[in-house]
């Protein structure tokens, strides 16, 4: 039997924990958003060996935590555009260990060389693109392009910065790069998810639903490189407003989406709450600059702690809700871990760090239980969405 041939209309042909990536590194992900904090609030003496601890946090919450989801996600969803299984077994385990390496590795600090960090860091991430791209030659299917092209970028940029905490340099002048790099993906990604699942779900009721338009997304995610490009080039002022400008365009984008399915289903009142922190964030992150309403470090944690860490809960969560006729509803305990990390961030915002690293840690670590516990047996298929009805 190949990796192109279901065993039903129900399940992929592989079971247990290797059987799609979702179920590891989405595992991975939660236990790293655990310890990476833990680590960094109330154990500094395995960082404070780094040059540079504020890059390293800064790293691990965007490259490590985030990294993990982005290689469950892509290397699960890529069925549905192939057709073919997800990516398993040996790849798969080769993937997990490239990423464990590199904790492992920033964690020991001077005590290896950074090449030893630096070389499993980039082949994380390309070997993501590189199976992304084999998954869609073998099935005779044309690649996602912009997937490719932000592994192969995140790659380069996670050596770049270990390089910078192992040689004790300044933290580079795209220090914000990770930040608006997975905001950009978030809205790639989730501002097609969000809106098509609350579109087909509202075609099931008696209202009539109008077809929601692609172009301010498009919009925002042309707003977010120009933003990154001026930060490149230390124009602050107007990166904050292109900043400004794609938070209104975003809120403007899900003001336009039918919301109401989402007070009945928990699975999507995640998805839709964790996605308004995105316009939120980048609005508080472009007034920021002109000292309005918090820091530019606060903004920044409404995005990573609220849409990537909402999102990246609210999207793994589809992996292993429950199959029903009427499609998927969340496992119990779902709801809970999300109202902590939801929790966390408004807490963090206000500096109030020990309380907002207690619910950020309570929440993931409910959270991977709930993984860990679903992470074996049959596949479900398709594997973040319900058999269509």
């Amino acid at each position: 039997m190949t990796r192109a041939e279901p065993t039903s209309d129900r399940h992929w042909p592989k079971s247990g924990f290797w059987a799609a990536a979702a179920r590891p590194m989405f595992a991975l992900a939660a236990v790293w958003a655990v310890l990476a904090v833990a680590i960094w609030q109330w154990l500094p003496g395995l960082w404070s060996n780094l040059p540079a601890p504020v890059m390293w946090h800064l790293h691990e919450m965007t490259f490590g935590f985030a990294g993990a989801a982005v290689a469950g996600y892509l290397l699960t969803a890529v069925s549905s555009w192939t057709g073919r299984a997800p990516v398993n077994g040996r790849p798969l385990m080769v993937v997990a260990c490239l990423w464990v390496s590199v904790r492992i590795g920033l964690i020991v600090g001077d005590a290896v060389s950074y090449w030893l960090v630096m070389v499993p860091a980039v082949a994380f991430f390309w070997s993501i693109a590189l199976l992304l791209w084999l998954e869609a030659r073998a099935a005779g299917r044309g690649h996602e392009p912009v997937f490719t092209a932000f592994c192969l970028l995140a790659g380069i940029g996670s050596a770049s910065w270990i390089a910078a905490m192992f040689t004790g340099g300044p933290a580079p002048v795209w220090s914000v790069s990770p930040v608006l790099g997975f905001a950009f993906l978030l809205v790639f990604v989730g501002g097609r998810m969000v809106p098509a699942f609350l579109v087909h779900s509202a075609k099931w009721t008696t209202r009539r639903v109008a077809t929601v338009p692609d172009w301010p997304r498009l919009a925002v995610l042309g707003l977010i490189v120009t933003a990154a490009g001026l930060f490149l080039s230390q124009s602050v002022a107007p990166a904050a407003l292109a900043l400004i400008t794609a938070g209104a365009c975003l809120a403007l984008f899900v003001a336009r989406w039918p919301l109401f399915p989402a007070r009945t289903d928990l699975l999507l009142a995640m998805l839709v709450l964790s996605f308004l922190w995105l316009p939120f964030g980048l609005l508080l992150w472009g007034g920021a600059a002109f000292e309005l309403f918090l820091a530019p470090v606060e903004a920044q944690h409404a995005l990573m702690m609220g849409a990537m860490g909402g999102l990246i809960l609210a999207i793994s969560a589809r992996s292993f809700a429950r199959r029903c006729d009427d499609g998927l509803k969340a496992r119990r305990g779902t709801g809970l871990a999300f109202a902590l990390v939801m929790v966390s961030v408004p807490l963090r915002m206000g500096g109030l760090l020990d309380a907002a690293a207690l619910m950020w840690c309570a929440g993931w670590g409910l959270y991977a239980w709930l993984v860990l516990r679903h992470a074996f047996g049959p596949l479900p298929r398709p594997v973040f969405s319900g058999a269509r009805r």
